[in-house]
């Protein structure tokens, strides 16, 4: 931290010369014993420029201490110039000598005996001494006043050069001009309890803190936000007086961008070596409870957050109040709200976990999914998904990515066929392609599927034509997963698809045929193959009954393993129980999801639906596998057109 630097000046010009050099004696002795820079201006006389060497020191002090006893008239101009500048005055007299004019501003007079034999009364002054300057020291000398006044000299200074830079009037002095505006008021937006800052000056805002001995802070990165950009940087701008931080990410980098998560975890790791006492934690926004409220709630963007527990501050982003869009960075000092602000903190705490220095991406994920219970199959679950626990809806998304790792892959592929098939129709018939997604779930291929409609689409729309796309309409038995598919898909719902609750087949209309008719993860659900082939056969015509002729089937789930594929259930298994657990899971978790989901594992093989599909006048034209996993891949059957070969709809 910088040291306290000292202008002292004093003359020689007074009554009792032994009695000043006893005073300025003790006054150094004490300025040495606090480790201060002193610049004394008396020995200096030697340079020729005075008047701006003078200024020049004021500038840089800390504190100006003068011997006022012979009234010298430069006196006037360096006690001036402090008190401009807010810099503190000690004056030192000798007793019995003149006091100073009033318009001096009544500085703080500290008297010494005028015979320098006078010990008890020197005694007196040293006392005195040493008081006003431990009083100093707590106040206007603390390191943050004195850091903030050099910065204000120092922002003084660059003002100044730009006015002496253009005599004239110049573009220049108004673009200044409307900064020094724009960061005033953002000071006196709240008073002296609020400080607006522009977010680009976080990072020296939060640097600065680091002078303060002893602070506390902690803080919230919210990684999902862009505005704090310096975090994506590939050598992020760190901020190092922080003592504990919360990293917010979202919860698809521990699934879909290991990459990015993972140069997270090598900065993490670093900052980790760095510092001591540096606790770092990870969560995501849907580990936080949804009780918790940022200290600025609506106001707030992204969930930023800066804690200085000692002194009750907090800080954090909002929008301006002046222009919606503009994002200002708010540092606020208030005991009820940084309360607030420290239930918040707390809530995100809870729900975060540690990050160690020898974590790798697995390790934090596993750490992360045992926390939370994700990836935990419950064997109370049952047939009807509608009657399962908020558990298995909240965290569906993550849950399905730890049982199927290749689940990303997989609706993707889906997604894919679902195209293929509309194009085929669509060049066949030149009409608008109707659509059908059975178990429509959180909404995952949904969101695939509307970006690629809205592409194709384009044209149509432009020339007022009639869209390639006609009706989407996807059905899901779990009010549950409507809502939550309702929320994800956003304007996109009734505008490009109609969510419909509904039981498939029971509450699905037969009067309406539909052009491609597809769903993941649905088919394994009502096939029962301890049924028999009867059931897969009551499947297609129930398929049959809702398809125009020349329509598709596309479904992409996990199916039985073929019997030419020469592995057995058994082995196939243990391949997805290992991949799993590689992924993150526990032993414990991966073992009670393939017993308790015995359908996956025991479901029909393509060999056996290509059989029962060809029997119903289906044939198939794709079989994609996802990845090296002999369980999951993506099915497509077409049913020719009448008079193209297609066989009857079979009553059932």
């Amino acid at each position: 931290m910088d040291r306290t630097r000292v202008f002292l000046a004093w003359s020689q010009q007074v009554s009792e010369e032994s009695a000043l050099n006893k005073a300025l004696d003790m006054v150094r002795k004490q300025l040495g014993e606090r480790e201060y820079v002193v610049y004394d201006w008396s020995q200096q006389q030697h340079i020729r420029n005075i008047g701006a060497e003078i200024e020049n020191q004021l500038h840089q002090c800390d504190l100006v201490i003068l011997e006022g006893s012979s009234g010298r008239p430069n006196l006037a101009f360096e006690v001036g110039f402090a008190r401009r500048a807010d810099i503190p005055v000690i004056i030192l007299k000798q007793e019995g000598t003149d006091a100073l004019p009033e318009d001096f501003g009544a500085p703080k007079y500290l008297q010494y005996p005028k015979d320098a034999s006078w010990e008890a009364n020197f005694k007196r002054f040293e006392a005195d001494l040493r008081r006003l300057l431990d009083t100093l020291e707590s106040g206007v000398l603390s390191p943050g006043h004195r850091d903030l006044r050099r910065a204000r000299a120092e922002f003084h200074h660059c003002v100044q050069q730009i006015l002496d830079t253009y005599p004239g009037d110049h573009a220049h002095l108004h673009l200044m001009d409307g900064l020094l505006k724009a960061m005033a008021g953002g000071i006196r937006e709240g008073g002296q309890s609020i400080i607006t800052a522009h977010p680009d000056y976080y990072v020296r805002m939060f640097n600065a803190l680091q002078k303060r001995a002893g602070v506390r802070v902690k803080a919230i990165a919210d990684l999902t936000d862009d505005i704090e950009p310096f975090w994506r940087s590939s050598k992020p701008d760190l901020t190092t007086p922080v003592g504990e931080r919360v990293f917010l990410v979202d919860w698809r980098l521990f699934f879909e961008r290991e990459a990015e998560l993972s140069r997270y975890i090598d900065t993490w790791r670093k900052e980790l070596l760095r510092h001591k006492d540096y606790k770092i934690f990870v969560a995501t926004k849907d580990d936080i409870d949804p009780r918790a409220r940022h200290p600025f709630s609506t106001e707030t963007v992204g969930l930023n957050l800066l804690l200085i527990e000692d002194d009750a501050t907090f800080g954090g982003y909002r929008r301006s109040r002046d222009s919606g869009e503009q994002e200002v960075f708010i540092v606020e000092h208030d005991e009820h709200r940084c309360e607030n602000a420290r239930v918040f903190y707390n809530a995100v705490v809870e729900g975060a976990v540690r990050f160690e220095s020898a974590d790798d991406f697995v390790t934090l994920k596993r750490k992360w999914l045992g926390k939370h219970r994700i990836g935990q199959w419950d064997l109370a679950w049952n047939q009807q998904t509608e009657r399962r626990p908020p558990a298995y809806f909240d965290r569906y998304d993550q849950h399905v990515r730890c049982w199927i790792p290749l689940y990303n892959e997989l609706i993707s592929e889906c997604a894919a066929a679902v195209a293929r098939e509309i194009l085929h129709i669509r060049q066949g018939t030149g009409k608008p392609v109707d659509l059908l997604e059975i178990g429509h779930g959180t909404g995952s291929l949904t969101a695939l599927i509307l970006p690629w409609i809205k592409h194709l689409s384009e044209p149509s729309e432009a020339l007022g034509d009639l869209p390639p796309v006609g009706h989407y309409y996807a059905v899901d038995r779990a009010e549950q997963m409507h809502n939550i598919a309702r929320e994800y898909l956003g304007d996109d719902v009734n505008a490009r698809v109609h969510l419909l609750k509904q039981i498939a087949w029971q509450g699905v209309r037969d009067d309406l045929q539909h052009d491609v008719i597809f769903g993941s993860l649905v088919t394994h659900f009502m096939l029962d193959r301890d049924a028999g082939r009867v059931s897969a056969d009551t499947f297609f015509k129930e398929c049959l009954r809702r398809l125009r002729p020349g329509g598709s089937l596309v479904f992409s789930d996990s199916f039985g393993i073929d019997e030419s594929s020469g592995m057995t259930p058994e082995d196939a298994a243990r391949q997805w129980r290992d991949a799993m657990i590689a992924h993150g899971l526990t032993d414990d978790y991966a073992n009670g999801f393939i017993s308790g989901n015995p359908d996956m594992i025991g479901a029909f093989s393509c060999e056996e639906l290509r059989e029962v599909a060809a029997e119903n006048g289906l044939v198939p034209v794709g079989e994609r596998s996802i990845g090296a996993m002999p369980f999951f891949k993506v099915m497509a059957f077409r049913w020719p057109a009448q008079g193209a070969g297609a066989a009857a709809v079979p009553a059932t």
